[in-house]
């Protein structure tokens, strides 16, 4: 069967864009399936869609910041479930043109942009290697980038749709519940993540897809942090 993810997308503005998706295959490979079931990034209010309407072809239709893997669980009429993945397409248009339905020009480079999770109990570490990230020429987008009357859910998802990698700290015990779902939002997002693990800290639960280094919180080298980020994103 040739059934695939295809898309389009809107940008209307201040990091958001209006997109859909939907499924391709043949009239007679469509004519089989009963609905399908599209799985959003978690941090969506509503993360599970289901469509019925094969003649639109099952569209999802919804808007968002950013990137993210998007999964379709097409349901075939016998009962069968196909599993279909993509990752989803954002991009800004050329200055020199009107957003269109299209694939744009290529995002302008810039400095990469790290998100940084860590809990309330990690402050201290947090923001000192928050400010050593910087000093490196990263752009760090953590609590401390909440917009005035800005919801989490969806600041969350803004800044991890506008970051390249994920840093988590983890210096005390287990990792704490607001954390550990920060991570698995970068892992469903697709994101190089890098989680700092103190000495006597558990990692416990995490996403087989990130990586963990042990770090001494009292020697923090953000420097070397930062270095490995940048292989991370290239492996």
């Amino acid at each position: 069967m040739s059934y695939r993810i295809a898309q389009d997308f809107e940008y209307v503005g201040n990091d958001y864009w209006r997109w859909s998706a939907w499924i391709e295959g043949s009239d007679a490979e469509l004519d089989k399936v009963k609905e399908v079931v599209w799985i959003l990034h978690p941090s969506f209010s509503q993360p599970r869609v289901v469509s019925k309407q094969r003649s639109d072809k099952f569209r999802l239709k919804t808007a968002g910041w950013g990137t993210f893997l998007l999964r379709a669980e097409v349901v075939l009429a016998d009962g069968e479930k196909l599993r279909l993945k993509h990752n989803l397409e954002l991009e800004y248009p050329d200055e020199s043109e009107p957003p269109r339905r299209s694939m744009a020009s290529p995002k302008k480079s810039r400095p990469p942009t790290v998100y940084l999770s860590y809990s309330t109990e990690d402050l201290r570490v947090a923001a000192k290697l928050r400010a050593g990230l910087k000093d490196e020429g990263l752009t760090v987008l953590d609590q401390t980038s909440l917009r005035a009357g800005e919801p989490w859910n969806d600041a969350l998802r803004r800044m991890m749709a506008q970051s390249d990698e994920v840093v988590a700290l983890v210096c005390e015990g287990e990792i704490s519940p607001w954390v550990r779902a920060e991570i698995q939002a970068a892992a469903a997002s697709a994101k190089p993540t890098l989680v700092l693990v103190a000495e006597d800290a558990s990692t416990a639960g995490l996403p087989k897809e990130v990586q963990t280094r042990q770090i001494d919180v009292n020697r923090l080298d953000p420097k070397a942090i930062a270095a490995e980020l940048g292989s991370l994103k290239k492996n």
